[in-house]
């Protein structure tokens, strides 16, 4: 090549890479410029998976016998207080029954339109008065979607019973089911003797498992480690539980979790059951979403019927003021 062209080639190249290089001359700035951004983009989103992997709140009083709160989508345990005590769980026993359900129906045992007869102990016990009924009655039978939505919305305990009897013939039968479900589950302080959270007590004649002493049995994290199942397997359960009230014979039925009425609202929440009994005191497993974050909570064991859910509104807004100042430490680094 001839000597003078080479130089000015050389030259031409020379002046290229200052243009285009930066001045370690080991990366277009261009292309410094979007990995740049995109470490920013990988740092943030490091940092929130760190966050939701890790951050925890302390410091925090609340009146009630057991309570723990995770994180829905990691299930990290947020807060915790007693969580692994097993504790009577009253009606938030059913959301063991209503997952026993819904498989019935992913499997094609049931579908939402299956006709389900009343038997004498479902009709029973959904007119003894302050069971949380929906009265039903035995010259008709009533659809698999009415009976989980009285369940779920109203804690309708005739209603779970009838749809314990759909599933195995006899609630003892589906009580075998709950049992198995939760040591498949890893749900080890859970021990289940009737498909609806009642002591069997209340049953009279019609308890078929365990003593007439006996009643369920979950610790929080348990019923944390359910709704969390609940949640990710069968999201349906969710647009269930968000509606405000449940209509069947032409009586509207409220929803059994006040912080979707006008009594304690709370932005977000859109589930999960409530539990009461003397035995249990009143319970709540709760489940909130704002800004893509949604948590699990379970409040065991207070004193009043709106106590569970003033317990609850201090968990979630502790929680959200906490991790929106971690959000914004990590956006700052």
């Amino acid at each position: 090549m001839n000597k003078w062209l080479l130089l000015t080639t050389i030259f031409l190249i020379s002046i290229f890479g200052l243009l285009y290089f930066d001045a370690g001359g080991n990366q277009p700035l261009a292309s410094q410029s979007i990995n740049n951004s995109q470490r920013t983009i990988q740092h943030r989103s490091f940092s929130d998976h760190l966050i939701k992997r890790f951050w925890k709140i302390s410091d925090i009083e609340l009146e009630a016998s057991s309570v723990v709160l995770i994180d829905a989508e990691t299930g990290h345990v947020i807060y915790q207080d007693n969580s692994e005590l097993p504790l009577p769980t009253a009606s938030m026993a059913k959301m063991m029954t209503e997952l026993v359900v819904l498989e019935a129906i992913e499997t094609g045992q049931l579908n939402w339109n299956t006709h389900v007869p009343i038997s004498d102990y479902a009709y029973y016990i959904s007119h003894h008065p302050g069971y949380a009924s929906v009265d039903l009655e035995q010259d008709r039978t009533y659809t698999v979607e009415e009976l989980f939505h009285a369940m779920a919305i109203h804690s309708a305990n005739g209603a779970t019973i009838a749809l314990a009897e759909a599933v195995s013939g006899s609630e003892a039968l589906f009580v075998q089911q709950m049992n198995r479900r939760a040591e498949d589950l890893g749900l080890n302080a859970s021990k289940f003797v009737n498909s609806t959270g009642l002591d069997n007590e209340h049953l009279d004649q019609f308890f078929s498992v365990g003593t007439i002493d006996d009643t369920n049995h979950m610790s929080a994290e348990d019923l944390a480690k359910l709704a969390r199942h609940l949640i990710h397997h069968h999201p349906v359960l969710l647009e269930i539980t968000s509606q405000p009230e449940y209509l069947a014979n032409d009586k509207e039925y409220i929803n059994t979790n006040l912080m979707l009425s006008d009594f304690i609202p709370y932005e977000g929440v859109d589930g999960l059951k409530t539990g009461f009994t003397d035995l249990a005191g009143y319970g709540f497993t709760g489940t909130v979403e704002q800004n893509g974050v949604r948590l699990i909570s379970v409040v065991m064991g207070t004193e009043s019927i709106m106590q569970r859910f003033i317990e609850t509104e201090k968990l979630y807004d502790y929680a959200f003021n906490h991790i929106s100042n971690l959000m914004m430490s990590a956006g700052n680094e």
